[in-house]
């Protein structure tokens, strides 16, 4: 099955009505390793809710691969929820971004689209939409996250990337 068809799956679970749990949290603290199709590193991502509507989000990636030396990004996004269900949040993020990639340096904007939404009572799902001005690429992610309690779960993604290709990840978050 596709990426896209996942995707499309997904985000049709999501929007369905087929959610039984309460909301997710926009207020965490999540450490993950991704691999990339010739790149592999640490992500990093802090987000806090401002009220029932906006929240903020800083992601940091660094990861070592075959690009001609280490790639890192920077990620500082305003986010943008609404309920869509009683449990399944639309969200939609604006942001700045700066990517350093061996000894080229570059900043511009980055948006994302997404679903986040519980599947079950300790099962969330997510899919995503981002693009980066700075790669002119689009990105495509969906993601399974198992909460072991309302502070600590663990989280595998898969994505494909059109220009860094399919990554997979696994993240650990902490919700405050």
């Amino acid at each position: 099955m596709s990426l896209k068809k996942v995707f499309l799956a997904t985000t049709l679970a999501l929007t369905s009505g087929l959610a039984l749990a309460d909301n997710v949290s926009y207020d965490y603290l999540d450490l993950g390793y991704l691999d990339y199709d010739g790149a592999d590193g640490l992500n990093f991502e802090l987000s806090k809710e401002f009220d029932q509507n906006f929240y903020g989000r800083i992601d940091y990636t660094d990861l070592d691969g075959d690009f001609g030396g280490d790639f890192k990004a920077t990620r500082l996004n305003f986010g943008y929820k609404t309920e869509i269900s009683s449990s399944v949040d639309f969200l939609a993020e604006l942001g700045y971004e700066d990517i350093d990639v061996g000894f080229a340096d570059d900043d511009g904007f980055n948006a994302r689209l997404g679903f986040r939404g519980m599947a079950s009572k300790n099962f969330e799902l997510g899919g995503y939409a981002s693009y980066s001005d700075v790669l002119e690429s689009t990105d495509l992610t969906v993601e399974g996250r198992y909460h072991f309690n309302n502070q600590f779960s663990v989280a595998l993604e898969i994505g494909n990337d059109d220009e860094l290709d399919e990554h997979y990840g696994v993240s650990l978050r902490y919700n405050f």
